[in-house]
């Protein structure tokens, strides 16, 4: 059922129209011929309009709920016109029709639009003709029918433009939130931008202009090249380079150790798999004197998420190579 129908619209549809049409028919009881029918199709009204109203609101009416309320108007209508006088307009003492037309009303506004339109036209070929057999002139018969179906021909008519308006806001809706998320993700990328610019301004803006000044020396070389070295961590390695792998892999490069950190996903590592990443990395590099540790993130979609090969250039030590799987909750470590 169409979600933009409130309770409140299904409740003023089939609570108060029914309730005053009841209350319209006790009025003109003594202008029928059998009180008793009248009284009995009052009951099954009230009880129809606790079928429609009470059920939730926002999930289309049953099916056993829509049918037994369309026979149960259909009840009404053969209780009520049996009941009625012949050869006269019945006025108000037919007061079913209404009650019957804001009922039906509501099984199409719920989702039963199919259902409610046999109940109504079913309704309108019995009443049409026991009119007829009532003595009531052609206009007054085709009187009795034609405001329930143009009601109901009003109620599928309002559903089909909330379907339509329900669509678009729903379009709309997700046009605006994919821009909204565009224009954070761009602002995110130039926040990211300028912040990475201040930061490699502030860490290698003093050793370029010592450079151009022609005021370095040997020990400031060495600091260059580690500096490189960790710039091209940032941006080979991206999330696998976090400050304390970098420490460590500047530490480590100054000992002499060979270091490779790259990261090739599309896609930031889960948190678990980061955290047993990093844990991995730092104890290499913290462990090696000499020789490489190399770390990679390969691509997403691959069975393994990470791998480390650490060795050393004693040829009597063995090489280490571990594996981080996505599904596995253990590090698979073996020895080369």
């Amino acid at each position: 059922m169409d979600r933009s129908i409130s309770r409140r619209v299904i409740l003023a549809f089939s609570i108060p129209y029914p309730v005053v049409h009841i209350i319209l028919g006790l009025a003109n009881l003594h202008r029928v011929d059998s009180t008793a029918q009248t009284v009995a199709a009052m009951a099954i009204c009230i009880a129809v309009i606790v079928i429609v109203s009470v059920s939730d609101a926002q999930r289309p009416l049953g099916i056993v709920a829509a049918w037994t309320a369309t026979v149960g108007v259909l009840a009404i209508e053969v209780l009520v016109k049996s009941g009625l006088p012949v050869g006269s307009h019945p006025g108000y003492a037919a007061w079913h029709c209404g009650a019957i037309q804001m009922l039906l009303v509501t099984v199409a506004i719920r989702g039963r639009k199919g259902i409610a339109w046999f109940g109504i036209g079913v309704f309108a070929v019995v009443d049409f003709l026991a009119s007829l057999e009532h003595q009531l002139t052609l206009n007054e018969a085709l009187a009795m029918v034609v405001t329930p179906l143009l009601w109901m021909g009003m109620a599928t008519a309002l559903s089909f433009i909330l379907r339509r308006c329900a669509r678009q806001i729903t379009a709309f809706t997700e046009q605006e939130q994919s821009s909204a998320r565009t224009l954070a993700t761009q602002n995110a990328r130039d926040l990211a931008e300028n912040e990475w610019m201040r930061d490699l301004s502030r860490t290698a803006r003093p050793m370029l202009e010592r450079i151009a000044e022609g005021r370095i020396g040997p020990a400031e070389q060495e600091l260059c090249v580690l500096l490189e070295a960790e710039l091209r961590d940032q941006i080979r390695g991206r999330s696998l380079a976090t400050p304390p792998v970098l420490q460590a892999a500047r530490a480590a490069r100054a000992r002499g150790v060979r270091v490779d950190i790259l990261d090739d996903r599309a896609t930031d590592l889960p948190e678990d798999l980061m955290s047993k990443a990093t844990a991995q990395l730092l104890r290499a590099l913290n462990r090696a004197e000499d020789g490489a540790v190399k770390c990679r993130a390969l691509p997403e979609g691959a069975d393994v998420a990470i791998t480390i090969l650490a060795f050393s250039e004693d040829a009597k030590e063995e090489a280490l190579f571990m594996e981080i799987r996505h599904e596995s909750k253990d590090v698979l470590s073996h020895q080369l």
